[in-house]
């Protein structure tokens, strides 16, 4: 195996270590999310342990594979973008072949 195929290897193996640790953190927080009143440790303290977990976890990923993901963004997506060509394809097909 060459270097860089090795390079891959290992940067996929850290992206599946990453995934693994997020799913492990999940599991975390619904137990402790059952367990929070009892104890005293406040929500608001352990949304900031997740917040500088999920941030290292981040700061891991771009430091060795260059690739960061991006929290879901709420709103409307835009319009497709449809070169002339495949408007007009589309515009005859949906009146019958009888151009406008």
């Amino acid at each position: 195996m060459n270097r860089s195929d090795r390079e891959w290897e290992i940067k996929l193996q850290l992206m599946g270590a990453i995934s693994r640790s997020q799913e492990a953190l999940a599991r975390i927080l619904e137990n402790a999310a059952d367990v929070t009143e009892h104890v005293g440790v406040s929500p608001s303290t352990l949304q900031e342990h997740v917040r500088v977990l999920n941030g290292m976890q981040g700061a891991l990923l771009r430091s060795v594979t260059g690739q960061s993901w991006r929290p879901p963004v709420a709103g409307t997506p835009a319009a497709p973008w449809l070169s002339e060509a495949v408007r007009c394809k589309q515009a005859s097909s949906e009146t019958g072949g009888v151009p406008n």
